[in-house]
């Protein structure tokens, strides 16, 4: 029957949900930074890997419901565009620099791990090491014959592993959390109430995404919203913002999907790629924050924005750290893209390059 299929269909992303609520509690009650994110992530991510059931049911969490609140964090990232963002943008050319180094390093540094220590083949190796483009790095991998299982449980491991670290670095750095227990107002203003503004907001998040996509920008779901979300505040079409409420269920979801992926692996291989993943993790990190205090010599910005912009994390779950701290959405959000496309390029020519050299 056309209703039992759909709470059938249903009951995994209830679950899912549920196991994301309790977690973002629990880890906002004991004082996690970023709590709805990363208790989200760690608690359907145990879930995932443990093959907990529920009355038969496990958790899932579908891709098209996570990338509706992807882009209700473009929406929100968009709404942070000034005019004064031009003057800190007029100053990305020198960061931009220190991110092509910082791929570069990364990649080479990753692959010697990873083929050396892990023993994993050459097409694995390498694109497991790459530091962004997490689906470009999987579909180019597939292409080269690389282990796609193996591969894609390496590049969730790096995303999972660097924004579940970052908030911890800033707290022991800081001694502030990432995001209150209680929540942080991530965006200036809020929502007026007006009907036009959720339909402004609502227009920016559903044509942005299928636009972003159409247009096949980088990070699309996430991209689209937040350019037509930054066009609409910065014309003044509205100064409204995605409620707090809205804001810390999109991190619950963001987290839980994150942590659904993890399914169908083994434990095994968990061990092992988590291994690899946390030394891969901390030489990018440690890299990271070498280059940004060479840079800090040549600019004027602060070290967390620097030191988000290139954390070889997923664009949106670091765009989410750069919005709780205040650390300039826009310009850490526009430095990760250019790392994606930078990434995808340098890692596609040098490939080929390795595989003529045999």
């Amino acid at each position: 029957m056309p209703f039992l299929q759909t709470v059938n269909a249903l009951l995994p992303i209830a679950l899912s949900i549920a196991i994301a609520a309790i977690g973002g509690v629990i880890a906002s009650q004991v004082g996690l930074p970023m709590p709805y994110l990363l208790g989200a992530f760690l608690f359907v991510g145990a879930a995932t890997l443990a093959n907990v059931r529920i009355f038969g049911v496990r958790p899932n969490l579908p891709m098209p419901l996570r990338n509706v609140f992807v882009a209700v964090i473009g929406v929100m990232i968009g709404g942070n565009f000034h005019p004064g963002i031009f003057l800190t943008l007029g100053q990305i050319w020198l960061p931009a620099l220190g991110v092509l180094l910082f791929v570069v390093v990364s990649l080479l540094m990753n692959y010697l791990l990873f083929r050396k220590v892990g023993g994993y083949d050459r097409p694995t190796a390498f694109f497991g090491a790459m530091p962004g483009g997490l689906i470009e790095s999987i579909e180019m991998g597939e292409r080269a014959g690389a282990d796609t299982h193996i591969l894609t449980l390496q590049q969730f491991t790096r995303i999972s592993l660097v924004i579940t670290s970052l908030p911890f670095i800033f707290l022991i750095w800081t001694g502030e959390k990432v995001g209150s227990a209680a929540g942080v107002n991530l965006v200036s203003g809020g929502i007026t109430g007006a009907y036009v503004d959720w339909a402004v907001l609502a227009l920016c998040a559903g044509v942005g995404l299928v636009g972003g996509r159409a247009l096949r920008l980088p990070a699309s779901i996430l991209i689209g919203p937040m350019i037509l979300s930054a066009a609409v505040h910065y014309f003044g079409l509205t100064q409204a913002a995605p409620p707090i409420s809205l804001i810390v269920l999109a991190q619950m979801i963001v987290g839980a999907g994150l942590g659904a992926r993890f399914r169908g692996f083994k434990k095994t291989e968990f061990t092992k790629v988590i291994a690899l993943g946390l030394v891969s993790v901390a030489l990018m990190l440690a890299l990271d924050a070498t280059i940004v205090i060479g840079l800090q010599q040549f600019l004027d910005l602060p070290f967390d924005v620097l030191l988000i912009s290139f954390a070889p994390g997923g664009v949106t779950e670091t765009a989410l750290i750069a919005l709780s701290l205040h650390a300039n959405p826009v310009f850490v959000t526009t430095l990760h893209v250019f790392r994606i496309l930078v990434t995808v390029t340098i890692s596609s020519v040098a490939f080929k390059w390795l595989e003529k050299r045999g």
